[in-house]
């Protein structure tokens, strides 16, 4: 029996919560301090609203509600790759790590922009 069709069959959906998995092990080992729990909280928090914002933009009725989310859920994808970029500059990851990062919310970013054009060819 073949699995309903939602958001969690998605492949921008689960290559975004890859993404989560990934920043999670990264900050793992980040010292704490004032500063530092800004930026993890603001990384984190940014990962994890682009695959919440795929779902809900799914559960939408209508299109324009749809694309509003993905459009959401892509500036948290450029936003945690600036969250990246920035502990990369502080030392905290290291360049192959920054990269990573960046190559999976490029993609994340470009799978959701083809969906966004694709959602405003059926209107």
């Amino acid at each position: 029996m073949s699995e309903a069709y939602s958001y969690r069959n998605l492949i921008m959906w689960n290559k975004s919560q890859e993404l989560v998995m990934d920043v999670i092990q990264l900050i793992s080992n980040i010292p704490n301090s004032w500063s530092n729990a800004v930026i993890v909280r603001q990384i984190v928090s940014s990962a994890t609203s682009i695959s919440a914002n795929i779902a809900e933009g799914h559960g939408r009725f209508s299109l324009g509600a749809h694309k509003n989310h993905l459009s959401i859920a892509r500036g948290s994808a450029a936003e945690t790759d600036n969250w990246a970029n920035t502990l990369f500059r502080l030392g905290y990851i290291d360049e192959d790590a920054e990269k990573r990062i960046q190559k999976r919310c490029n993609e994340i970013i470009a799978m959701l922009s083809s969906k966004m054009r694709k959602l405003e060819q059926s209107q």
